[in-house]
């Protein structure tokens, strides 16, 4: 007798290894899913530290003080952009005051304003997870 088709236990086969090759490439594909939303970040981050600083040369070695987006947008950045870290939802807010105010965790950006503050004009990530080489967002 002459069939067309698979049998049930080659299909069966072909599922498994199917399955077997998924497990192998859904975590890789994650992690440099991971590693792209973590660049991505750094350059934004390279990208308003460099805005500020064209701003302090402009304003006479002061940084600014009120909202960093009216200040910055759009003479110096088109448009704030997101912060993009694993385990946390993309945020363009910045969390402004002095270092204790601004730093909330929260994800976003912290940026300290207050020019009392022995960090003042420092812009960074708003959290205290670690990227995937181990160093803390916040020493970017």
């Amino acid at each position: 007798m002459n069939r067309k088709g698979f049998s049930i236990t080659e299909v069966t086969i072909m599922l498994v290894l199917f399955a077997v090759l998924l497990c192998f490439a859904v975590p890789k594909f994650t992690h440099l899913l991971h590693k792209a939303q973590e660049g991505s970040t750094k350059h934004d981050l390279v990208r308003v530290r460099s805005a500020l600083a064209v701003y302090y040369g402009e304003h006479q070695g002061m940084y600014p003080t009120e909202d960093l987006e009216s200040s910055l947008v759009p003479h110096y950045l088109e448009q704030m952009p997101k912060a993009r870290i694993p385990g946390m939802l993309p945020s363009s807010h910045v969390s402004m005051g002095n270092f204790e105010q601004c730093f909330t965790k929260t994800g976003g950006w912290a940026y300290v304003s207050d020019p009392n503050d022995s960090r003042f004009g420092e812009f960074f990530v708003n959290t205290d997870k670690e990227d995937s080489y181990g160093k803390p967002w916040m020493t970017h």
